[in-house]
């Protein structure tokens, strides 16, 4: 519910905080994080922004929005997320603990970013824009933005990720680890008029089933398609 709460349209989901311990609210690197006030940093902003939840009296109710507005590919609230890390994204912590990470030769990261590049009517049309196309046309364009930041962003982080852990490695003579990285998009689709028929599905809360059907096809094509997928494949069956 609360991922389909887009601000605007529908009311945000409501949550009584309550005042109980929980482990998000003893996690030590959010005080860490405050303590170093290195406000251009992401895990200060993030801690501080965390930290507001930890007081109910200061706020009784937490209320839940679609995710969009700050990160449309689900990417910065797990793999690149302070809180899912425990404070610690450059080993993701969160995701592998000493012992596994021992083993893990082989990651596969794949992204799927379903933005679109719709052409407006207005825009064709040569005419002012009204106050909900501009809106709209704002919205579309800080998202995308943001989308295609996002991905650089990850993919830098997990190439970094790559090489602290082969440098680690390699003084120990242990096994180097293969990050591959793969982000489907409309833009890989060769063809111009199908690219342009991707383009024009409108993003609402149901559709045709034709077009469910046909991007759920596609979403397979591009992942077969993809090199860096198939990079993976190879390496795993050819250890």
């Amino acid at each position: 519910m609360a991922s389909s709460a887009v601000p605007g349209f529908f009311a945000p989901l409501a949550l009584r905080n309550y005042n109980v311990d929980c482990p998000e609210r003893q996690q030590s690197w959010v005080g860490r994080a405050l303590a170093k006030s290195d406000i251009y940093s992401r895990d200060y902003q993030v801690a501080r922004a965390l930290s507001r939840y930890f007081n109910p009296d200061q706020m009784p109710i937490v209320r839940l929005v679609d995710g969009g507005i700050t990160d449309n590919l689900g990417v910065r609230g797990s793999m690149m997320s302070p809180i899912m890390h425990y404070g610690n994204v450059t080993d993701m912590a969160g995701a592998f603990d000493q012992q596994r990470l021992k083993k893990v030769t082989r990651v596969l990261v794949i992204i799927a970013n379903a933005q679109s590049y719709q052409e407006y009517d207005w825009s064709r049309q040569g005419r002012e824009p009204g106050l909900i196309e501009s809106l709209q046309s704002s919205f579309d364009a800080s998202i995308n933005i943001m989308n295609t930041e996002t991905i650089g962003l990850a993919k830098r982080g997990f190439m970094d990720w790559q090489d602290r852990i082969n440098a680690r490695r390699a003084r120990a003579g242990a096994r180097p680890v293969k990050v591959h990285f793969a982000a489907l998009t409309f833009d890989h689709i060769k063809d111009d008029e199908e690219r342009r028929y991707f383009n024009a599905i409108p993003t609402r809360l149901s559709l045709p089933g034709d077009k469910v059907d046909a991007v759920k096809g596609l979403a397979r094509r591009l992942l077969r398609n993809s090199p860096e997928y198939q990079s993976f494949l190879g390496q795993y069956s050819h250890p």
